[in-house]
């Protein structure tokens, strides 16, 4: 393939998810595709063959640009590592977000479209728990695999309802700046992986440790070493 054909087929795929935000599936015809990008629709279809291949790959794209966004393939500092990672999902998501809700309110109507649009979702849940499976191997966390399943679901759930009502709830959620981190530390609590309390150290300073430290028996009897509930000031 020619460079020219290369970049024809990137400003077509650009082109398609502008009017999918747009349009949704439904009302993006080629037609408007082909405009959006400055084309006829004989170039287009010289390209994709079909309406069906052309979202086909525009689901490619959009999967491949959530699997930049990876973990490292070790932990080694988790929450700084995870908070990133959750920032940047977050990015992508709010990045997608029209696109995101009309594809949403069709797929009743075209369930054809399911395996397209989890795509992304699925790329992301396999790198996270690839991630927390290691996490949980390193600290000998007591987690089991459907344990951590769940735990993926709901950071991921988190990210994703975020990314879908800040802009209808803003008061619901965290400060943007400090949300990849906030979400990213209740994650590992969930794991019992704790990490230090925001102020004494954060992400900047969060190092993998063997887990939590079990208490004596005489600690045991006292009620020693027991965790303090946190109280707002």
């Amino acid at each position: 393939m020619t460079q020219s054909n290369t970049q024809s087929r990137q400003n077509l795929l650009e082109a398609a998810m502008r009017v999918f935000a747009e349009s949704g599936f439904r009302g993006a015809t080629t037609r408007k595709i082909a405009e959006a990008a400055g084309v006829n629709e004989v170039t287009l279809f010289r390209q994709f063959k079909s309406k069906a291949a052309l979202i086909n790959e525009v689901a490619e794209l959009y999967a491949r640009r959530r699997s930049e966004e990876a973990l490292p393939a070790g932990p080694v500092s988790p929450l700084k590592e995870l908070a990133e990672w959750c920032n940047a999902h977050l990015a992508l998501l709010r990045g997608s977000r029209d696109m995101i809700r009309k594809c949403m309110a069709e797929v009743d109507d075209m369930p054809q479209m399911v395996p397209c649009m989890r795509r992304g979702p699925d790329v992301v849940h396999q790198q996270l728990s690839e991630y927390t499976e290691q996490l949980v191997r390193q600290r000998g966390l007591d987690v089991t695999a459907e344990e951590i399943h769940l735990a993926c679901l709901m950071l991921q759930g988190s990210l994703f309802a975020e990314a879908m009502g800040r802009d209808i709830m803003p008061d619901r959620y965290p400060p943007i700046r400090t949300a990849g981190e906030g979400y990213a530390r209740m994650f590992l609590r969930m794991l019992g992986a704790e990490t230090p309390a925001a102020g004494s150290g954060s992400a900047a300073r969060d190092v993998a440790h063997p887990g939590p430290r079990k208490r004596s028996g005489a600690q045991r009897k006292n009620g020693q070493g027991r965790r303090r509930p946190h109280r707002g000031t």
